[in-house]
C-alpha cells in the first residue's frame, strides 16, 4: 500500500460527514453516517485503486444532483494529477479545484468511448455506486468502451448486489453482474470484496409482507427480519491484461 494511498484515506476519514464536504449517507444528506456503507465504498475504491501523485482518474457517475461536484473527486483531486468527472449531475460545487475536468453527459457506450478516446492520458478509471442505477443494456455499453478505449490498467467499481433478486430497478443479481463485465475481455477481476457494513435502505422488511414472513418461518419472531439485508455491497478491481 503507497503513502498516497495512506494520506488519502486520512483525508477522506477528515471530509466524510463534515457538513462542509458533502456526500450522500454521511449522516448529514440522508443516512448512514462515518462509518456507512458508502464511507466503505469510498475507503474501498481509494485503497483499490492504489493511485500515485502522477495518476490520471476518470470518476464515472460521480457528480451528484444534491450536492453538485462529487465528493469522492475532491477528495482525490488534491493528491493526483487530474480528475475527470462523467455525469450529467455536475455543477461547480463548493470547492472546485483546476485539475478537476467535467463532462456533463449521460453515461452511455458512445460518450464514454469519445471521452477515452479524447483522454488517452487517463490511467485509472471509479465508478462508485453507480451501474445498479442503470439500465443493463446502457451499462454493458459502458464496460464495451472501456474494454475497447481505456488505455490504462485499473478498473475500480462499487455496486449494490444480491445474488437472486431484484429489489429495486437496476439492482445487480448474479446474471446481471456477469452480463455487466462479459465485455471486459482485455482486463480480469483481480480483488472482489463484501462489504462487512449495510445501508440503511437495504432494509425494507415492510417490503416482504408480515403476512408471508409468518407463513413461511412461524417460529421466527417479526424483528428477527431487522437484520437481513435486501442487498448489500460488493467492490471489485480490474487489471488490464497489456
Amino acid at each position: 500500500m503507497t503513502l498516497l494511498t495512506e494520506k488519502l484515506k486520512a483525508a477522506l476519514w477528515q471530509a466524510y460527514g463534515d457538513v462542509n464536504s458533502p456526500a450522500e449517507w454521511d449522516g448529514n444528506i440522508y443516512g448512514g453516517g462515518k462509518l456507512s456503507q458508502r464511507f466503505w465504498e469510498y475507503h474501498q475504491a481509494i485503497e483499490l485503486l492504489d493511485l500515485t501523485p502522477d495518476s490520471v482518474v476518470l470518476d464515472i457517475g460521480g457528480g451528484s444532483p444534491i450536492t453538485g461536484a462529487g465528493f469522492f473527486t475532491t477528495v482525490i483531486a488534491p493528491y493526483v494529477k487530474e480528475v475527470h468527472v462523467l455525469d450529467v449531475n455536475v455543477g461547480e460545487g463548493r470547492s472546485r479545484l483546476s485539475n478537476i475536468i467535467f463532462h456533463r453527459n449521460l453515461g452511455n457506450y458512445e460518450s464514454l468511448a469519445r471521452l477515452l478516446k479524447e483522454n488517452p492520458q487517463i490511467t485509472h478509471i471509479a465508478s462508485v455506486s453507480v451501474f445498479e442505477h442503470i439500465p443493463d443494456e446502457i451499462r454493458r455499453g459502458m464496460t464495451k468502451a472501456i474494454n475497447e478505449f481505456f488505455k490504462g490498467y485499473i478498473f475500480v467499481t462499487t455496486l449494490e448486489y444480491h445474488p437472486r433478486n431484484c429489489y429495486f430497478e437496476y439492482q445487480l443479481t448474479a446474471k446481471t453482474l456477469s452480463e455487466l463485465f462479459i465485455p471486459l475481455e482485455r482486463f480480469y477481476p483481480e480483488k472482489i470484496l463484501q462489504s462487512p457494513v449495510r445501508g440503511e435502505s437495504a432494509y425494507r422488511q415492510a417490503s416482504l409482507g408480515r403476512k408471508v414472513i409468518r407463513r413461511l418461518f412461524p417460529h421466527w419472531r417479526w424483528s428477527k427480519f431487522d437484520s437481513i439485508p435486501l442487498w448489500y455491497p460488493l467492490a471489485l478491481r480490474f487489471k488490464g491484461t497489456s
